[in-house]
C-alpha cells in the first residue's frame, strides 16, 4: 500500500502542477492581448478627449498667458500681438519631442529673424538648469519658457490644460489660435500661410 502511495502521490502532484501551469499560461496569453487592446482603447479615448478640449481654442483669442523665461523674466503672451507665435510644448525627457527638434529648428532658421514671428518652447520638467544645458548643447537658439512651480497657474500648461507632449500651438498676429498640432508635422506649412 505504501508503495502505491509513494508512486501515485508524486504523479498526482506532477499532474496538478502541469495542469496549473498550463492554465496559468493559457490565462496569461489570452489576458495580455486583452489588456493591450484595453490600454490602446483608453489611450485613444484620452487622446480624443484632449483633442476635443484643445480644439475649443481654435479660431478664438488665445487665453491670457503669463509665464517665465529660463532666466526668470516674466513673459506675457498678449505682449506678442503683431507676431505669428509658434508655441512648442516639449521636454528634453520626451523622445518624440526630441525627434521634432530638427523640424522646429528649421522653422526657427527660416523665420526666426523676422520681426513678425516668434517660436517659443514651453517646459514643465525638468529643472531650468537641465533645459538650459540641453538647449546650449543642441544649439537651440529660440526662447524657452519654464512653468514648473508657477504659483499663479497662469502658464500655458495650466490654462490650456496641455497634457501630452509634443504639442504645438499656432497663434496669429491678432492673438487668435489658428491650430493645435500633435508634434511638428504640418506646422511649417501653417506658419507660411500666416506670414
Amino acid at each position: 500500500m505504501t508503495i502505491v502511495k509513494t508512486k501515485v502521490l508524486p504523479a498526482i502532484i506532477a499532474v496538478l502542477v502541469l495542469t496549473l501551469s498550463i492554465g496559468f499560461f493559457i490565462g496569461f496569453i489570452t489576458y495580455a492581448p486583452i489588456q493591450k487592446a484595453r490600454k490602446k482603447q483608453l489611450s485613444e479615448q484620452n487622446q480624443r478627449v484632449e483633442e476635443t478640449r484643445l480644439n475649443q481654442y481654435i479660431s478664438k483669442p488665445a487665453p491670457a498667458i503669463i509665464s517665465e523665461t529660463l532666466e526668470g523674466e516674466r513673459w506675457v503672451l498678449s505682449d506678442q500681438r503683431g507676431k505669428v507665435v509658434v508655441v512648442f510644448f516639449w521636454s528634453v525627457l520626451c523622445g518624440s519631442c526630441v525627434d521634432d527638434l530638427p523640424a522646429m529648428n528649421d522653422i526657427y532658421a527660416k523665420y526666426g529673424a523676422r520681426d513678425d514671428f516668434l517660436l517659443v518652447g514651453v517646459h514643465r520638467y525638468p529643472e531650468k538648469e537641465i533645459i538650459t544645458c540641453y538647449c546650449s548643447a543642441k544649439n537651440i537658439l529660440w526662447p524657452q519658457l519654464h512653468e514648473m512651480g508657477n504659483a499663479t497657474d497662469t502658464g500655458f500648461f495650466d490654462v490650456m490644460g496641455i497634457r501630452k507632449i509634443p504639442t504645438v500651438c499656432l497663434i496669429d498676429r491678432e492673438g487668435v489660435v489658428k491650430g493645435i498640432f500633435r508634434g511638428a508635422r504640418g506646422v511649417e506649412e501653417a506658419v507660411q500661410r500666416l506670414l
